[in-house]
């Protein structure tokens, strides 16, 4: 009788409860040791439960449960880092999802596994999952915690969606200008295009710039009469080459028509004096790959 009562509270809280929550209801210690090795209930903080039928332990949405529950534990916690920018529903890529990004009104970082806690240094406002810090300084704080592709994934997706502006992202950077690691957001900056439309455009981008190439976004591709044959995801500075990025998940449900129609435009686009190279999701886990592909193609274009 007493875990559906914990049951009920915990569908209202996204799945999760405290210890002090099951105690007023009379579920002690040794009840709650019981639901952990039955399987009904997961102890993924001290103080902290979780109802597993309630719950999906993905790690995206798990994230969202873990923040509702250190929402529970601490009352003042503010949502920072890649936590908050999940919270706005923006894709980020090769970060660790394994522990909450949380501030707090305290002196130094603390916190209880899973949790980071660091302590709060600015303002927070509303968010989609609680109090956060303004959308800017979460990718600020994610690009320094995992690194600057990382920071260039999520902040352009933010600027394509027009969630942030580059005057918000350039004064959270100089905000941390001083702080550890502050390099990288400042890196970031140099990267970010608010063109990007998807995960793999802003690694590819982030890698030819590395590698010396550079590129434009979104290059609209035109006929000898003017009209539009099309569009790249780039073109290279200067030459004919243009770059057609595929994401892991542009033709993952194979539909003929569309892998058509993309044959159909890439081979309309030679045929209009281009070289169309193209970039694969696998060429971007191999560093330098995705370059030497361009790069194997450029002196066609200078010879």
């Amino acid at each position: 009788m007493y875990l559906d009562d914990l049951v009920r509270i915990a569908g209202g809280q996204h799945g999760m409860f405290t210890t002090k929550q099951a105690a007023d209801l009379g579920v002690g210690r040794k009840g709650l040791c019981e639901a952990v090795r039955s399987g009904s209930v997961r102890h993924p903080a001290r103080g902290l439960y979780a109802v597993s039928a309630l719950v999906d332990t993905e790690a995206v949405p798990w994230q969202r449960h873990l923040a509702a529950g250190a929402q529970l534990l601490y009352p003042d916690v503010v949502l920072t880092g890649v936590t908050a920018v999940l919270a706005h529903g923006l894709p980020v890529w090769g970060c660790r999802l394994d522990r909450p990004d949380l501030l707090r009104p305290i002196e130094r970082q603390a916190g209880t596994k899973p949790y980071r806690v660091r302590p709060l240094r600015g303002t927070a406002v509303d968010g989609p999952w609680g109090p956060t810090v303004p959308l800017a300084e979460a990718l600020v704080q994610l690009c320094m915690d995992h690194g600057i592709v990382q920071g260039v994934v999520s902040a352009d997706a933010a600027l394509h969606r027009g969630l942030v502006s580059m005057d918000e992202l350039q004064a959270a950077v100089d905000a941390v200008a001083t702080w550890a690691r502050s390099h990288r957001p400042r890196a970031m900056m140099t990267h970010v295009d608010a063109k990007a439309e998807s995960v793999a455009e802003s690694r590819a981008r982030v890698e030819f710039h590395s590698h010396g190439i550079r590129v434009v976004s979104q290059v609209l591709v035109r006929d000898w009469d003017g009209s539009v044959i099309g569009r790249a995801d780039f073109g290279v500075e200067g030459t004919n080459v243009l770059i057609e990025v595929d994401g892991k998940m542009k033709y993952a449900d194979g539909d003929p028509q569309v892998l058509w129609r993309e044959k159909r435009r890439e081979d309309d686009m030679r045929a209009a004096g281009k070289i169309v190279v193209r970039v694969t999701w696998s060429d971007l886990e191999t560093p330098g790959k995705a370059s030497a592909k361009v790069r194997r193609a450029m002196p066609a274009v200078s010879a």
